[in-house]
Order: structure tokens, then sequence, then C-alpha cells
């Protein structure tokens, strides 16, 4: 079942706020790191044009990992931690430096520890046990880390990576599903291993021509875990595809809407980074990319294990797409267009999105990587872009929701007056005590999130803003004219 969702429009009559300006909602404490304002959380060379970060949520802090050059011959693993109001918490932490580094470490919680899986080359000796397979380090607290005894991986071929993804299983032990060097399927791998590299046999997937930007997702539910990743490959298997690896190996799908028809052959945009995945609050596992081609102009947000989907259309070219969950069971849903960065949080039940919010990168620098969590309610995005055209660096904000504002009727007869009722929502959920404010009247939004503006007989012709703004939320906004 697919449901399409178009981009809300803007009426000559309504209007939400979507834009630049983005406004903290009443209540929203204040912050650098809040609305649009970018932070750098990385410093020196650089984190590199194609080094995406990776988050996990560890209580209310966020850590971030990536892979930095230290140098022509070594490559360090970098992390840093944002706190409760979306600011580093302190400098960054180089947790470790080998020759080589896979350049999308997964950061996640194992057995509640900051866990950070990734593949290598630790020296360039090749009979250095670390030659290869996966990894991993762990922490107490996000800042200082160890590496973890054993490994992750029969295969020593972690090093040259198409995507790595990782998860606990629910009991503490890791899973983790890479494209090994330059393979036609995911290999995935249980536990830690006391070997370097690992003594049990990994398991290999089910082939479909080329895998690349994989990724894994756990449902919370289930304990069912998913893996996803994109193929190139020519014919049928172009696009992105699915497959349950835990704990047993289920079928191969194709993505729903990852295929476009074009000149007589399914095609596909490549996402540019890992497959985006997330478990939503309450049960399921989503994945998100955009679809169409020769430019993504949908976003697609897909129920991985059934056919289940909901799309929004977009006008610009849809680029790395992640996504993440909500509170209550929704879904953050997050993309670059050209040298900005757009956001929609959907309801509880994933049916509908609610407004699109939209912040400028760091001087309208084209982001190439993004990563983000909204599991706290706001959206703390990370992105990878260059600002000054040369150095990429990792920069970081929070977006909170937007409300959406209707008024009824829309126009009124000055000579009359009349009373405007004014409905706010989030993602079509009313809003219960939203301040409701036309001129000097102001109301409060009673549980189906409802007030009523008066507009007194004499009234000044013209339009008239209606407002409504909420702790925790963007302003919204709508237009009344009175002729």
């Amino acid at each position: 079942m697919t449901s399409h969702v178009r981009r809300p429009l803007v009426a000559a009559t309504v209007f939400v706020l979507a834009t630049t300006a983005l406004t903290a909602g009443a209540g929203t404490p204040a912050s650098a790191g809040l609305n649009g304002t970018w932070t750098q959380i990385s410093t020196g060379a650089g984190a590199g044009l194609s080094n995406p970060p990776s988050v996990t949520r560890f209580g209310t802090s966020l850590v971030v990992a990536w892979n930095q050059a230290s140098g022509t011959t070594a490559a360090s693993l970098k992390t840093r931690v944002i706190g409760s109001n979306a600011l580093p918490t302190g400098p960054e932490s180089t947790v470790l430096t080998w020759s080589e580094l896979s350049s999308d470490p997964a950061v996640f919680l194992l057995g509640g520890k900051p866990t950070i899986a990734f593949g290598g080359l630790r020296s360039l000796d090749s009979t250095d046990p670390f030659t290869g397979p996966m990894a991993y380090v762990q922490s107490a607290d996000g800042v200082t880390w160890a590496q973890g005894p054993g490994s992750l991986t029969q295969t020593r071929s972690a090093y040259g990576d198409y995507g790595i993804g990782a998860v606990d299983d629910g009991a503490g032990q890791p899973l983790v599903a890479l494209a090994a060097s330059s393979t036609d399927r995911v290999t995935v791998h249980h536990g830690v291993d006391p070997s370097v590299p690992a003594a049990a046999p990994d398991t290999e997937g089910t082939p479909t021509g080329e895998a690349q930007a994989v990724s894994l997702v756990r449902d919370a539910a289930t304990s069912a875990s998913y893996a996803a990743w994109y193929s190139g490959a020519t014919g049928a298997n172009n696009g992105i595809h699915s497959q349950q690896v835990w704990p047993t190996m289920g079928p191969v799908a194709l993505g729903p809407l990852s295929q476009t028809p074009y000149a007589g052959a399914p095609t596909s945009i490549n996402p540019g980074q890992n497959v985006a995945v997330a478990s939503r609050a309450g049960g399921g596992a989503w994945a998100a990319y955009g679809s169409g081609y020769p430019s993504a102009h949908r976003v697609v947000l897909w129920n991985l294990g059934t056919t289940r989907t909901i799309s929004l259309t977009r006008s610009g070219a849809v680029q790395y797409v992640g996504i993440s969950p909500g509170p209550g069971g929704r879904m953050w849903v997050w993309w670059v267009e050209g040298g900005a960065v757009f956001a929609s949080r959907t309801n509880p039940a994933v049916t509908t999105f609610g407004v699109v919010r939209r912040v400028t990168a760091p001087k309208g620098a084209s982001p190439t990587r993004t990563a983000g969590d909204g599991s706290l309610g706001p959206l703390d995005l990370v992105i990878n872009a260059a600002p000054d055209g040369v150095t990429s660096e990792l920069f970081s904000t929070r977006l909170v929701e937007g409300l959406q504002v209707k008024a009824t009727p829309v126009r009124l007869r000055a000579s009359r007056g009349g009373k405007v009722t004014v409905v706010v929502t989030d993602a079509g959920v009313p809003v219960r005590g939203a301040v409701v404010r036309s001129g000097s009247v102001t109301r409060r939004t009673d549980r189906h999130g409802r007030a009523t503006l008066p507009i007194p007989a004499g009234a000044t012709k013209g339009a008239r803003a209606v407002t409504a703004a909420a702790v925790g939320y963007a302003n919204g906004l709508a237009r009344v004219r009175v002729r």
C-alpha cells in the first residue's frame, strides 16, 4: 500500500512557516545550537568530502563519530558529544589512529554503552591481525574510548567496505552488516569473536548484482533485524533493497518506488550515503530514500518487511536522505536540496507528514553527507559541508517541528466583523494549549486544537495575520482577509 503525500502548498489564505527564518516556539529554551544556527563540531584537517557522520542517542546527549584524515599515511576515528542544549559539551576526542579506517564507522549502543564498529588497517604489516577485519571500541561516557577484545567479522575486507551497519541484537550482543569490498551481497556477523579475525564464519546475504551503502536496523518490537542497501546493477536488481538478516535470513525485497523506468530500463539514484534506516518507537523498522530519475523529486518512507510506504513530492532534487525515530511513534525524515536541509516529522501512525522545515547550510554550501536523531522530540542534525569550498567539516543544529494553522472563514466583511475559528495541528494531530494571536487578541486552543478569535465590526480592511505558538514548536501562521 502506497500513500502519496504532496508537499503542503501555500494557499492564498493559509500560510505555514517553513523558511530559513526559523523562529522557536513560545517557551523553547534559547541556545546557539537551535533552529538553523550551525555549530562546527569537527576541527583540524576536516572530515573529508565523502565521510559521513554517524550518531547515536546516549541519554539526553548525542554521540557523533566520524573518520578524519591525520596526514597522508594515517586516519583518526573521532567523536564529539552534543549536549541536551544542542551544543558540544567538550572538545572532540581522538579515539584511535590507524593507517587506514573505513569512511563510515557505525556508532550505536551495545548493552547501553556507546560503541563504534569500524573496519581498517591498524598498520601496513600484512601479519597484523587487525589488517582488515571489523573491530570495535567502547566508552562509558562517549568521551573516553578503549578498543574491545576480539573482532566482529571473519572477512578481512572490512577495511574497504561499501557501507557498515551495527545494532545491539536486543541481548547485548553486536550484529553487524557490511558490503565487504566490491561485492554483490551483504555480509553479516553476530557476536564478538575472541579471535582476530573471527573464527566463526560470516553469513552471506542474497546476491543483487551489486551491494553498497549498507545499513542495519533492528525492530525493537520483534527483534528482527534488517539490512538495507543500494544496487546500481543494470536490470531488475537496480534500486534499494532490504533483507531480514537476524535471527533468520529472509527473502530480499525491492524498495517500492526506488526504481524509475528510464530509456526502457529500471533506473535509480544512488543515495550517496548508507541507506537511511531507523527503528520506530512502538515497533516497525523503516527506510527512507529519494525516488525519481535523472533527479529524485520524491522522499519515500518504507516500512521494512511490508510494502507500506508514504511519500512526499518535492520540486527540488532530493539528496542525502536521513531518518530517525521521533517520540510516540513519529518519524523524522530529512534531506538535502542544493544548499539547504529540509526536514519533516510524521504523525504517530506514520501516515502523513507535518510541516516541512528548511534551514540553509553554513554559507549556503551544499552538504555532502547527513545524520541526525529526533528521538527526544526536536531533531538534532549533523551535516558534512565545506563552507569555504575547500575543507569539509561537520556542523550541527537543532530543529523543532512546525505548527500547522488553518483559519476559517478566510474572508470577512469589515462592516459586520465576525469570528474566526483557528485549528492548530502537528501533522494532523490537534495541539492543545497553543497560543493563537491576531493583533492584540489572544486565545488558547482546546483539546481539539481549536480557538475562536473575534474580529470586531469596523476592523481595518486588509490581510490579518493569525499566529500560533506552543512550547517545543516553531510558530505557525495563517492569514484572513477583512474586506
